[in-house]
């Protein structure tokens, strides 16, 4: 059961992440697209934010809330690698450079591992194209209010998720993951001006 809870969802602890201040102008707002939001958030993308996170747990019927924050490694245009640090209830760090292949303690990551660590990078940094690797993408709405649906389209990836959601403005700033299991994940990304050295 600890471990359990302890566990971060692949794609939320993520995405893991990350995450995401300027507005396209509105007179783009009639071609606004998974390419015109990947545009954006790349531009805004925060490096550094927190997080809290409320996890629900269908077998046993009940909500886990956590929260800490989160920091993009290396060039925040092309990260290497991300942080996701859990500083409440319990504390816990994860670390994931999924080019070099390392994990938390410098350990090799497996390949599923390695996989999911690069698709938590892009997915907190708004890099559609890599995500469309993995999910069918409905975006509607505007650059200043804008929500998205991804439902897997890869066979491993359906085995355990159900589809997300995620809605944001300059930045990502909610994401909810349905579960195929019942467990649901919701979490709220607040970016941080100024990041820690």
């Amino acid at each position: 059961m600890m471990l359990r809870l302890l566990r971060l969802p692949a794609l939320a602890a993520a995405t893991c992440l990350v995450m995401l201040s300027a507005s396209l102008p509105s007179a783009y707002a009639a071609e606004f697209d998974a390419r015109a939001l990947t545009e954006q958030l790349a531009r805004t993308a925060p490096t550094c934010g927190d997080f809290k996170q409320v996890r629900w747990l269908e077998d046993v019927g009940v909500d886990v809330k956590s929260q800490g924050h989160f920091a993009l490694l290396g060039d925040p245009v092309s990260p290497e690698g991300l942080v996701w640090e859990t500083t409440s209830p319990i504390e816990n760090r994860l670390e994931m450079r999924p080019e070099s292949g390392q994990g938390p303690n410098g350990e090799k990551l497996s390949a599923d591992q390695q996989a999911m660590a690069e698709l938590l990078i892009n997915f907190f940094h708004g890099d559609w194209q890599a995500l469309e690797e993995y999910f069918d993408l409905t975006l509607t709405g505007t650059p200043e209010d804008w929500q998205a649906t991804l439902t897997p389209n890869n066979a491993q990836l359906a085995e355990a998720i159900e589809h997300l959601e995620i809605d944001g403005s300059s930045w990502l700033e909610h994401l909810t993951l349905n579960s195929t299991d019942g467990d649901r994940l919701n979490l709220t990304l607040t970016p941080r001006s100024q990041c820690a050295e």
